[in-house]
């Protein structure tokens, strides 16, 4: 499945090497926050949300991967229509009334929708410099959009997983789409350890520092 959109746990994620059978070392602590966010992506997509409020959306990869747990943003968007917010994902089952391609939208769609919403999707996509052109073109001008995804993460193919991104990434693949962006910012740092002959264990917290890795990356705009 392209398109999955799991429930991500807040805070850092913490990943620990493997240690040969030697003397306790004490496990690494988390890196202090080097980077303070000048912008609050979902405070300026909400903002562009509740000036406008767009009476169409499409959400992707609203598959729900646990059948307990919904992970769509239908709730926020109580005035719209039913038949106008349409969830869409690669694959059938529980929160998708639509199976497509982000790649490759219907064509009867153009300058269709008010809004996007695609929550840990994009790392997911074969060519997400097309799927930021399809998002484009389905939006109405003024429609808004929000992208979720990640900048450090574990490998988690569903069936794939393609892309990581950089907050510049992100900005650009959507800059060149012809979308305005109105942020593109990191989430939710995190502390790489990788094996001690890249990375010497007594040198962990320096390297995370002047280095620093987020779990999220997320930007936010709308079409002109």
């Amino acid at each position: 499945m392209w398109f999955h959109n799991p429930n991500i746990a807040r805070g850092i994620l913490r990943i620990f090497s493997r240690r040969q059978a030697a003397a306790p070392q004490p496990k690494p602590m988390l890196s202090p926050q080097v980077h303070t966010p000048q912008v609050d992506p979902y405070g300026i997509f909400n903002q562009n949300i509740r000036a406008n409020k767009p009476m169409s959306v499409l959400e992707v990869g609203t598959r729900r991967s646990d059948p307990t747990r919904s992970t769509h943003s239908r709730g926020a968007f109580p005035w719209v229509p039913h038949e106008d917010y349409i969830r869409l994902d690669i694959r059938d089952g529980l929160d998708v009334d639509m199976l497509g391609d982000l790649h490759a939208l219907p064509p009867e769609w153009s300058d269709r929708f008010g809004c996007f919403i695609a929550d840990a999707v994009f790392e997911h996509l074969e060519r997400p410099w097309i799927a930021a052109k399809e998002v484009a073109r389905v939006l109405k001008p003024g429609g808004a959009f929000l992208v979720v995804t990640h900048q450090c993460f574990p490998i988690h193919g569903h069936p794939n997983d393609f892309f990581r991104f950089s907050k510049e990434a992100l900005r650009l693949i959507f800059e060149d789409a012809g979308l305005v962006v109105d942020a593109a910012e990191y989430g939710e740092q995190c502390m790489i350890v990788p094996p001690e002959h890249i990375v010497p264990y007594d040198m962990l917290e320096e390297w995370n520092r002047t280095y620093p890795s987020y779990v999220m990356v997320r930007v936010t705009g709308r079409k002109p």
